[in-house]
């Protein structure tokens, strides 16, 4: 197995992935909340967010579902400092999928 290249400093990584890894009960939440409120970095785009990954657990002021913890505890296991969510972003096999509803 090759080993793992060293990132230069100042280079971050992203997982991107599905909305569909929230549930739509969630999605309303971050497209209704006036996000500024919330207590973790999350800047909308067009067909999603792009979110910061606090060092551990869900911020405080979540109001949603677990999911997001989910999302949050894979970035972290793939030493991601980002997620990004787009409607047309990849499936990831070992987080929880929800249907559209």
């Amino acid at each position: 197995m090759p080993k793992a290249a060293s990132v230069p400093n100042g280079v971050r990584k992203f997982l991107d992935l599905s909305t569909g890894h929230l549930p739509v009960s969630d999605r309303v939440l971050m497209a209704s909340s006036a996000l500024e409120t919330l207590s973790f970095s999350a800047f909308p785009g067009v067909y999603g967010w792009f979110v910061h990954v606090p060092e551990e657990g869900t911020p405080a002021r979540w109001n949603g579902s677990d999911a997001l913890d989910t999302v949050f505890a894979r970035a972290r296991e793939l030493d991601c400092d980002y997620v990004l969510l787009d409607a047309d972003g990849p499936r990831d096999e070992a987080l929880p999928w929800f249907d559209e509803d």
